[in-house]
């Protein structure tokens, strides 16, 4: 009788785990901004790095790169439209069977004053990334940051 009775509760367990819903998310990768370290910066001090923090969610699990060269993260100055820096985004293993990910980077940069003779220089980066199929996400745009010049 004891064992009948561990053996429902192990079926009813497995019943309501099959019932579980893996998360579904689109094939084209979506970020949203979470927070940056700082958004005040010093050349002269060489107080000029942060780290900003990125959610995710990418529906067939193909982010972050496999080969040491492959860049899929790309920050956007303002101050310099049109051109991106890349960053290299680890290869994300994916856990048990379902492929929808998400989760959190943790991009850092440094930056600094580019535009000679002024005493503090402002401005935004936008980011996006792209999956290992060529899927670009959305773009973000970072809070109005500021670096001391002079």
């Amino acid at each position: 009788m004891k064992n009948y009775f561990l053996a429902a509760i192990f079926l009813t367990i497995m019943g309501f785990a099959s019932c579980i819903k893996p998360p579904e998310y689109p094939i084209e990768p979506r970020i949203e901004f979470v927070s940056v370290t700082k958004t005040n910066f010093n050349e002269i001090t060489n107080d000029v790095s942060f780290t900003v923090t990125i959610y995710f969610e990418d529906g067939d699990g193909d982010l972050g790169g496999t080969i040491d060269d492959s860049v899929n993260l790309f920050w956007e100055d303002s101050r310099v439209p049109g051109v991106q820096s890349p960053f290299k985004i680890p290869f994300i293993e994916l856990q048990g069977n379902h492929k929808a990910i998400s989760g959190n980077i943790y991009a850092t940069k440094t930056t600094g004053c580019i535009n000679p003779g002024v005493e503090t220089d402002s401005f935004t980066y936008k980011i996006h990334i792209i999956d290992r199929a060529g899927h670009e996400s959305n773009i973000i745009e970072l809070p109005a940051m500021t670096v001391v010049c002079d």
